[in-house]
């Protein structure tokens, strides 16, 4: 691979991934250049690479309770809507097949969806049911006007889509993390608030800012940094996702039963743990919460971060406790927003090289850059 950005800077984006080789962590491995960061064509290739090829996570099940439930939701800018019909999840590009109307906006329930355009209405498994005033039109066959579905699957809670239908299962994707993490408990956590956050930088920033822990110890002193050993943080990665363990004194004996998670192992019970799933999920666990993150690419730099807190029923019940622990996260996010548009500044500067990668901290960047290369160099 090309080391420095002289010579990346006479390349084009397409004969840069053409150069690309796979660099060993303990010996060579560097960050990105600043091109992945804010070329126009890599954009390109990864909203059809990567998130046109992946599993995606795009929400929570608490979104669609009961049946006809339904959310919309752009990932990467793709339009999609995800519904519950007879107790089964059912994913569509949420885009009309006459002229490329939305179908839906938000969430809700329906018995069916109707283009906002020219009222073409569909079924909730996609068939096209009603086109006003198609009757005049020639060899008009409604079979051939379905809505173009997505696979969809779920992790617990978890509701992830693949835009490619011929793609391995999500299980396949997943590995061992549902067993690895099944004494969590995702499903028996309450999701007692979401919010969202934007921020002008290239979505890889966002991913990985959390796939490393170099950086807590600094830019989290007034947060993490309180609560957790960031010094003595390890660290690990699998296929496709990295995993994050802190350990830290949670004192359980203070808290109703009802108020952590039981159903966790000793060493669980006493620690902090991350897992970073490409391209889009991380999760944040402690006895006492989950939190998790959904990052969108809404332009080269620009990105959607949606933060779902889950809890045990006795902390979603506590006005206080759960206020407390919104509270802790929002300035966590606050601390990481401050900085990245600065780290967006500095990687589209005429004076950024691509630095060394740390292989006791950037493993997971590492894991991360490494994947993304991946799916942009299999075409």
């Amino acid at each position: 691979m090309i080391s420095t950005e002289k010579g990346l800077s006479q390349l084009s984006a397409i004969e840069f991934l053409s150069t690309w080789t796979q660099q060993s962590l303990e010996a060579e491995s560097r960050s990105f250049p600043g091109l992945m960061y804010s070329n126009p064509e890599i954009y390109q290739l990864e909203q059809r690479l990567i998130f046109g090829k992946s599993w995606i996570y795009v929400g929570h099940l608490a979104q669609l309770e009961g049946e006809g439930a339904f959310f919309t939701v752009e990932v990467a800018q793709q339009p999609l809507i995800v519904v519950r019909k007879s107790g089964q999840l059912k994913a569509f590009f949420n885009v009309c097949p006459h002229r490329g109307g939305p179908l839906a906006s938000g969430c809700g329930h329906a018995n069916s969806l109707t283009c906002q355009y020219h009222a073409w209405t569909f079924s909730l498994d996609g068939q096209l049911r009603a086109a006003p005033e198609m009757d005049s039109a020639m060899n008009f066959n409604r079979a051939d006007h379905a809505l173009t579905s997505v696979a969809v699957d779920t992790w617990g809670p978890f509701i992830f889509v693949n835009l490619d239908l011929h793609a391995a299962p999500l299980s396949v994707y997943l590995g061992d993390l549902p067993t690895r993490f099944q004494r969590y408990g995702f499903s028996d956590l309450v999701r007692a608030h979401t919010q969202d956050y934007w921020v002008d930088v290239n979505w890889k920033i966002c991913t990985e800012i959390t796939a490393e822990s170099y950086h807590e110890p600094f830019v989290h002193q007034e947060t993490w940094g309180k609560l957790y050993e960031c010094t003595t943080t390890t660290a690990e990665t699998n296929e496709f996702y990295y995993f994050q363990h802190a350990p830290a004194s949670v004192s359980l004996k203070e808290l109703n039963s009802d108020e952590y998670i039981q159903t966790l192992n000793a060493q669980e019970l006493q620690c902090a743990q991350m897992i970073c799933l490409f391209p889009n999920l991380t999760v944040v666990m402690d006895p006492t919460y989950c939190i998790t993150f959904l990052f969108d690419p809404q332009g080269g730099q620009r990105t959607r971060l949606r933060i779902d807190w889950l809890v045990p029923v006795g902390v979603a019940s506590n006005p206080q406790k759960l206020q407390n622990l919104i509270q802790f996260f929002d300035d966590l996010m606050k601390e990481d927003l401050q900085i990245m548009p600065k780290i967006q500044m500095g990687v589209e500067s005429q004076g950024y090289r691509p630095g060394r990668l740390c292989p006791s901290r950037e493993m997971g960047v590492h894991l991360f850059q490494s994947l993304v290369m991946k799916y942009l160099t299999a075409a």
